[in-house]
C-alpha cells in the first residue's frame, strides 16, 4: 500500500480547539476535492474537534496516529466520513 501524497500541512501544534479548526477550514478551501491536508495537533480535544470537523465536513480521515506527544491526521477532501472500522479510522500509537 502506498501512502498519499500530502498537499498541505497544518500546525495546530500551538492552537485553541477553535483556532486549529478555522486554519484547517482556510487550508482546504483553497485545494481541489481529493486532495490530503497532514493536520497535527497536541491534545485530544482538538484531535476530537478535527475528526468531527472532517465529518460534518464530508471529509474522510485516512490515517489518526499519536506520534510522541502530538497527534497527526491526514484527510483527505471529500468522499465519505471517516469510519472507524476503516484502515486508519481508529488511533493508534508507535
Amino acid at each position: 500500500m502506498t501512502s498519499p501524497v500530502v498537499a498541505v500541512t497544518v500546525d495546530g501544534t500551538l492552537l485553541t480547539c477553535k483556532g486549529a479548526i478555522a486554519r484547517l477550514e482556510q487550508t482546504f478551501s483553497a485545494l481541489p476535492s481529493g486532495s490530503v491536508a497532514r493536520v497535527v495537533v497536541n491534545d485530544v480535544p482538538n484531535r476530537i474537534d478535527v475528526r468531527g470537523w472532517a465529518d460534518r465536513k464530508g471529509h474522510r480521515i485516512v490515517q489518526d496516529v499519536r506520534r510522541g506527544g502530538a497527534f497527526e491526521l491526514l484527510i483527505a477532501k471529500g468522499g465519505r466520513p471517516s469510519d472507524p472500522g476503516a484502515p486508519g479510522g481508529v488511533i493508534s500509537s508507535p
